[in-house]
């Protein structure tokens, strides 16, 4: 394994650094995600006025996994009508040309 990914990497969230086990991510993926945290964060404490760090971390955190838990459960969408005839066509050739 890369020597780089047993190192620790250092990001910054909301003004402070942090020096973090990347547990398989590369330094590049750590600080995208340090950086999405971060936006996160501040768009919290511009839209509501917040001061303190704790709560705009824990409403930060809520609001991430609102996020995830939202686009896990969202419907798979199922092939269109013309999809659907369409794909049934190609099986039809497919299943003429192998027989």
């Amino acid at each position: 394994m890369n020597s780089l990914m047993n190192e620790k990497i250092r990001v910054r969230i909301y003004g402070r650094d942090y020096e973090l086990d990347p547990g398989g991510l590369t330094p590049l993926e750590a600080n995208r995600l340090a950086s999405l945290v971060d936006q996160k964060m501040r768009d919290i404490s511009d839209k509501f006025n917040i001061v303190d760090s704790q709560k705009i971390a824990v409403l930060a955190a809520l609001n991430i996994a609102l996020d995830l838990s939202q686009q896990q459960n969202l419907p798979h969408k199922g092939l269109t009508p013309a999809d659907e005839e369409a794909v049934g066509a190609m099986i039809a050739v497919l299943d003429k040309a192998v027989r």
